[in-house]
């Protein structure tokens, strides 16, 4: 037994660094930000263009055309990729583009994706057409501020900055399930922040996310980096590991992206399988074993191991140690400017607590590849 206790305080102590360097991480993104805005205005010469791959949106996209006529970057573009909708989608995305003129453009698809996720034939589609300098990414149940384009393209004046991520936010529903969503989501996006912030990016969320068209460029594309169940994920590996493009991250108020919450809680364990399944099986060997390790051994064992505090009480400070790690993350995604700070620290604490518990269920989940519903079509990992 003290083996096993002294093992796993050796693997608490690495997982607490680990999340130390990434509370420095998302601090460092903080910082760079503040120097970046202490010279004034930023204005990048680079041409942007969205790109917002769709099926079936007619509920939720009249409130993504109306927040993308109201972006402050008059020289946007915006290109559409309508993949096989069967109800209004088609008919909104005509009339936006009639009314954006040049600006704005549809491509309809009417092939089965081979070999690749719809998604990712759609969105491959858009790179194939894309004109901008610069491509940012989001969805057809999102919301967008009005400086979005803006505050992203911003920290493309650095050459060297190939992709720049997005705050996530969701808005405070009435039932347990949409409250927690907006607790969990904007966290895990803490640990994107973070591993971008201390450079080594291990994963990101495609709703709010922006690339250099020559990133996009020398991936060759998803025809050339092959199927995948987060294919957002899997671009920005690809770019990570060409060694030539920084990864940023871009914390304003003015950047973040609200996105619709799952309405079921089948939708929601669907949604988090395949995000878990995405990490667990990455192409990328460094995210693929820091999820592993930090998810799947050390969150799911940290639980699993309680029992043993029967036998000696040392065991349950192994399990502290996992909330007091991520606890340090959930803390610092409540300072971020334009959160309601009172509200969400009240909260602070269940939301924590049922976090483990839920992350160690879907975790199991996507590792023994149980399938998931995505797209109206089922998955595997």
């Amino acid at each position: 037994m003290t083996v096993v206790v002294l093992v796993s305080a050796a693997v608490s102590a690495i997982i607490l660094l680990l999340h130390i360097a990434l509370a420095a991480g998302v601090l460092m993104n903080f910082a760079r930000e503040r120097r970046m805005r202490a010279g004034g205005e930023t204005v990048c010469a680079l041409r942007p263009e969205v790109i917002v791959a769709v099926r079936n949106e007619e509920r939720t996209l009249p409130a993504l055309l109306d927040a993308l006529r109201a972006q402050n970057a008059p020289d946007c573009l915006f290109l559409f990729v309508d993949d096989r909708s069967s109800d209004a989608t088609p008919r909104l995305l005509d009339g936006f583009c009639a009314e954006q003129g040049e600006r704005a453009r549809v491509i309809y698809n009417r092939e089965e994706p081979v070999g690749l996720t719809g998604k990712q034939a759609a969105l491959d589609l858009g790179f194939f057409h894309a004109r901008g300098d610069v491509l940012l990414f989001t969805d057809g149940d999102c919301v967008l501020p009005p400086l979005w384009v803006k505050e992203m393209l911003g920290h493309f004046q650095d050459p060297r900055v190939g992709v720049v991520l997005g705050r996530i936010e969701l808005p405070q529903g009435r039932t347990f399930l949409q409250r927690f969503q907006a607790f969990e989501q904007p966290l895990i996006n803490q640990y994107n922040f973070g591993s971008a912030g201390i450079g080594l990016p291990t994963g990101c969320f495609g709703n709010n996310m922006a690339i250099r068209t020559r990133a996009v460029v020398e991936t060759g594309g998803f025809k050339s980096l092959g199927y995948s169940v987060t294919e957002d994920a899997l671009l920005l590996d690809a770019v990570s590991r060409t060694g030539k493009w920084k990864v940023r991250a871009c914390t304003s108020q003015q950047s973040a992206v609200i996105t619709r919450a799952m309405q079921s809680w089948k939708e929601y364990v669907d949604q988090h399988t395949r995000w878990n399944a995405g990490a667990l099986f990455s192409p990328d060997l460094v995210s693929r074993l820091l999820y592993i390790f930090v998810v799947l051994i050390y969150l799911v064992g940290s639980l699993l191991i309680v029992p043993l505090s029967v036998i000696d009480w040392r065991v349950i400070l192994i399990t502290l140690n996992s909330y007091l790690s991520i606890g340090l993350l959930a803390f610092l995604n409540g300072v971020y400017p334009g959160k309601r700070h009172a509200r969400y620290f009240l909260l602070f604490l269940p939301y924590l607590l049922f976090f483990e518990f839920f992350y160690s269920f879907i975790t199991l989940r996507a590792f023994f590849r149980r399938p998931f519903t995505w797209k109206g079509a089922s998955l595997r990992a």
